[in-house]
């Protein structure tokens, strides 16, 4: 699909990411056709003043069950999905807006490798944008701070023995409030962490996808995957803002540890080690990929503001997208990331 202005674009969950997305789009001139949520006191209202703008965008919240996306088909370009994390919560949004003729960009854990999060549901979903000459994609930061950045640490190597990836993610700075942290088992128990089934939650489990999706990238066939999750508690009382006391007492859950080791056909492994947790004073988000090899490469990325960079990383691919041949086409395929800082970015 070609554009011959900038993209039209629809939000599909009007939540905090969905939020910033219409607000970038806002910012940049790129128009905004329609909005759809769950209903809730958030439907008939005017989006601009959902997502906190001074102003009216002339664009009515619309209730995603109800509404009538046939509207959509010619006057639109692209749908970003921002409800849910896993691929089947998300699939009635995903054959609303492709029937509707709509590319669809998600904002999902799942869904930046579908194929190696849910397979059969990820054909449901290369089918259905094949056969509607759409694209899917799925993006946020983990574009260039996970996929991309291990992707270009191994460009100058002639030889890859194996690669290893390890992070901390603030789990403070993408949750609004703590019944949101604790879908990583921040602020419960280790009983309970485990009594809610926190070490098979999929979509922590899918977190496998970054070394898979690298391997892949760089050539490799991946051969089995060993993946697993286990609570993080301190001995040691942990500050937080999400709770009234100020902290966590010693023993407490932070979050989640996810380990993962991924084999390939061919010999080299690729391994993970990602904490999304609470921080300690004076810790700095990071991700950070060594690759053991010839030459041994390594590289550390930082973020100081989790929430605006994931929706802007989802933002800055949306003409990647429209422009991608279609099915499912994870962002390894798409090239790295560009800027689209300027004020208006037009693609013809």
């Amino acid at each position: 699909m070609t554009m011959q202005s900038s993209p039209r674009i629809v939000v599909y969950g009007v939540g905090q990411y969905g939020g910033h997305i219409a607000r970038l789009a806002v910012q940049r001139g790129w128009p905004v056709v329609a909005a759809f949520n769950r209903a809730g006191a958030k439907v008939g209202q005017d989006l601009g003043r959902v997502i906190g703008l001074d102003c009216d965008l002339d664009v009515q919240v619309q209730d995603c069950e109800s509404a009538d996306y046939e509207q959509l088909r010619g006057k639109a370009d692209i749908g970003v999905v921002t409800q849910f994390n896993v691929l089947r919560r998300n699939m009635p949004a995903y054959q609303r807006l492709i029937g509707a003729g709509l590319n669809v960009g998600c904002h999902g854990t799942e869904s930046y490798y579908p194929f190696g999060s849910d397979p059969d549901t990820a054909a449901d979903i290369d089918q259905l944008a094949l056969r509607n000459g759409v694209t899917f994609t799925g993006g946020g930061i983990w574009d260039m701070s996970r996929i991309w950045s291990g992707i270009l640490i191994a460009g100058p190597c002639t030889r890859i023995d194996r690669l290893e990836h390890t992070s901390i993610t603030d789990i403070e700075g993408q949750a609004n409030s703590l019944a949101q942290a604790q879908q990583v088992g921040t602020g419960l128990s280790v009983q309970d962490y485990r009594n809610l089934g926190l070490e098979n939650a999929p979509f922590l489990l899918c977190y496998k996808t970054i070394p898979e999706q690298v391997l892949t990238a760089l050539g490799f066939t991946v051969r089995a995957t060993d993946v697993g999750l286990e609570p993080i508690a301190w001995d040691v009382p942990t500050p937080t803002r999400l709770v009234p006391e100020g902290q966590f007492p010693a023993g407490t859950v932070v979050g989640t540890r996810v380990n993962a080791i991924v084999a390939s056909r061919e010999g080299p492994t690729a391994s993970a080690r990602i904490e999304l947790r609470a921080f300690r004073p004076g810790e700095t988000e990071h991700m950070f990929w060594e690759v053991h090899g010839l030459p041994r490469t390594r590289m550390r990325v930082e973020r100081d503001d989790s929430a605006h960079a994931t929706a802007a990383s989802l933002f800055n691919r949306i003409p990647d997208i429209v422009a991608a041949p279609p099915g499912i086409q994870p962002v390894h395929r798409l090239g790295p990331l560009s800027s689209r800082s300027r004020t208006q970015e037009t693609t013809s």
